[in-house]
């Protein structure tokens, strides 16, 4: 757990509050969706926050391993599944409210009433965007060691 105030570029995990699963990529296709596992400790979990200059709170997130942006469809929609992609995508990555620790909620910058959420699907468990605020949107970011 980090403190708010220094929530800054640098590689984390990213973790679901209500389920206690990582966000990683699915596999090490350029084209693979972003999932939730239990396991901490590989390299696919790591993920690089870019904080974006001049922007409040904003950021790209970065996979580690492969070099890769999380981002979503140029006009994001709620159920839209986060992805992998080669070009940067901003992300608005603010506290929750106060009382719930150093929880975060992430949005698309261009519209922050969607928010990252988590699905079970017959695949697994995939990343994805609602615009349900009260459906499981809290993650903690946890900065890796060098």
């Amino acid at each position: 757990m980090i403190d708010q105030a220094t929530l800054q570029t640098a590689t984390y995990n990213i973790r679901h509050i209500a389920t206690g699963q990582y966000v990683a990529l699915k596999d090490t296709k350029r084209t693979s969706t972003l999932i939730v596992l239990q396991d901490s400790h590989f390299e696919h979990l790591a993920w690089v926050l870019d904080k974006l200059t001049g922007l409040e709170d904003t950021y790209h997130i970065r996979s580690f391993l492969q070099n890769t942006f999380a981002q979503t469809g140029e006009s994001p929609t709620a159920d839209a599944e986060i992805v992998p992609g080669t070009e940067s995508y901003p992300w608005f990555i603010r506290p929750a409210a106060s009382g719930f620790g150093d929880f975060y909620l992430i949005s698309p910058y261009s519209d922050p009433s969607l928010y990252w959420t988590i699905v079970k699907t017959r695949d697994g468990t995939n990343a994805i965007l609602t615009n349900d605020p009260k459906h499981h949107v809290y993650w903690e970011f946890t900065k890796m060691s060098a």
